[in-house]
């Protein structure tokens, strides 16, 4: 999800517990815990794991129970000297978990739980309607993959702690801190490929946590730190570049040739976005050249409001996906976000999970989380050079956006990837789209744009949430994305 509604869409308006001792045989059959070793079982739910090498954390772990049948893992990583305790979520591959990739998934928000992905996207369970139960995902992401949900910053989702978290580069070196834990822990997934991959606000946040990662592995040796084999960024319906990204809510909400669902607006609203824009453009202009909580904040105030927020309030749309009226009141648009804060609050949810009985109720995005991270611009500020830094890095990026997704759409997101200033941009910029065909239905699902390590993908009718809108398709371009497959043959 985007999101949580205090900041810019805001302008619009996952059974029974586990004992200690069942870890007995969950866990020194496949030889998972090897670096850790046991200091203490502080409860009947979690066993309690440190490491000389990571002074200051503890692991808390254990095996829940869900519609998955294969090895999976939950628990906290804590921060004992600022007391912050990040929630995780991990299922080994279906096909071959030592060989898989891992792979990151991060929602955005910024303030909204890598749970709702968990449970309504690309995880191998999903919620039902009722909000009581789950059922099997075929489409689920690790069906190629050992995937870890993370929810992140600190009091967002099922994680809880002291520290307030308002910024992308703050969220980052945290995220860098549990990758480290995680992967010194589970160390026989840190040799294969990792891949770090999100959607929305996640357009901020995995630029900011690759640039960490880059940094850092470039001294990771002599500090005692592990060497992170990072192998590629996806970015879904990314908020990435917020100066392009505000231009082109007039041009995809003003589109008169595109598809039934277009124009969005009529003309006087599009000739206010157009009057408007000019001053748009010169705060985020400010914003970009003085980063700051006084440049950044009216530049994403002011852009917010006249570009297209006020004027979409009106169409009762849904911004997520403009096929769809808005549902429900929680300004998120979905019935079904709703039916996954039931379902993560359920007592034999929260006990299977080892959520921490501190944790006060669970919501799919923290509203204090998100207005930090308002009061501070981050918003506004552009992660471009992020992106830019890691593709001359070699590392490969792919921007994935569903087409019919309005606050994230794919216009705006082509733009800012042509105008970007990499070793590439010639060559991408020359680039043809191609059709993207879905191998197993033959069907074409989209179109593709790739040049060196960066890939352009527009999906065919999908929303913001493209695993949601098109599981079958999502898993064809994932997988073939891992394996470093051309999407164009």
């Amino acid at each position: 999800m985007l999101f949580s509604k205090l900041s810019i869409v805001g302008a619009l308006g996952f059974c029974a517990s586990v004992l200690a001792s069942d870890y007995q045989h969950v866990i020194h059959n496949d030889n998972n815990i090897n670096n850790f070793e046991d200091q203490l079982v502080t409860t009947d739910d979690f066993r309690v794991l440190t490491n000389a090498n990571a002074e200051g954390y503890q692991l808390r772990i254990k095996q829940p129970q869900s519609c998955e049948q294969g090895v999976q893992y939950s628990g906290y990583i804590d921060n004992l000297e600022q007391d912050d305790h990040f929630f995780f979520w991990f299922f080994e591959s279906r096909s071959s978990p030592k060989d898989d990739p891992t792979v990151l998934w991060l929602n955005g928000g910024p303030g909204c739980s890598s749970m709702m992905g968990a449970w309504m996207e690309l995880g191998p369970c999903r919620v039902n309607d009722e909000g009581n139960d789950t059922a099997l995902n075929a489409h689920s992401w690790n069906s190629v993959a050992n995937v870890i949900f993370l929810d992140q910053p600190v009091n967002v989702g099922y994680s809880y702690g002291k520290t307030k978290v308002h910024s992308t580069a703050g969220a980052a070196r945290d995220v860098y801190a549990f990758l480290q834990i995680f992967l010194t822990e589970f160390d026989q997934y840190a040799k294969n490929p990792f891949h770090i991959t999100g959607e929305s606000y996640a357009g901020h946040y995995l630029p900011g946590l690759a640039a960490e990662i880059i940094s850092k592995n470039k001294f990771a040796e002599q500090h005692g730190r592990l060497r992170i084999h990072l192998e590629s960024v996806a970015i879904g319906n990314g908020f990435t570049e917020a100066q392009t990204q505000f231009k082109y809510y007039q041009n995809f909400g003003c589109a008169k040739d595109d598809s039934k669902y277009q124009p969005i607006f009529d003309d006087e609203s599009c000739a206010e976005m157009e009057k408007t824009y000019p001053r748009c453009h010169a705060l985020t202009n400010a914003c970009y050249r003085y980063p700051s909580s006084l440049t950044c904040v009216p530049a994403a105030l002011y852009c917010e409001k006249y570009q297209g927020g006020d004027q979409f309030a009106k169409t009762g749309l849904n911004p997520y996906d403009i096929r769809r009226e808005c549902e429900g009141d929680s300004g998120l648009c979905y019935d079904l976000i709703a039916a996954i804060d039931n379902y993560a609050n359920l007592d034999h949810v929260r006990q299977s999970l080892g959520v921490d009985p501190s944790v006060g109720k669970y919501s799919g995005c923290s509203d204090s989380v998100g207005y930090r991270f308002v009061l501070t611009g981050d918003g506004a500020r552009n992660f471009e050079p992020q992106v830019a830094k890691t593709l001359s890095e070699g590392v490969r990026v792919l921007l994935y956006v569903g087409d019919k997704d309005y606050i994230c759409n794919w216009m705006g997101n082509k733009a800012w990837s042509l105008d970007m200033d990499w070793p590439g941009q010639e060559g991408y910029n020359a680039a043809k789209d191609e059709p993207w065909i879905n191998k197993k239905t033959n069907e074409q699902a989209g179109e593709i744009r790739t040049y060196k390590n960066l890939s352009f993908l527009r999906v065919y009718d999908a929303g913001h949430m493209v695993p949601y809108d098109q599981p079958a398709n999502s898993l064809d371009f994932f997988g073939r994305w891992l394996k470093n497959e051309p999407l164009n043959q």
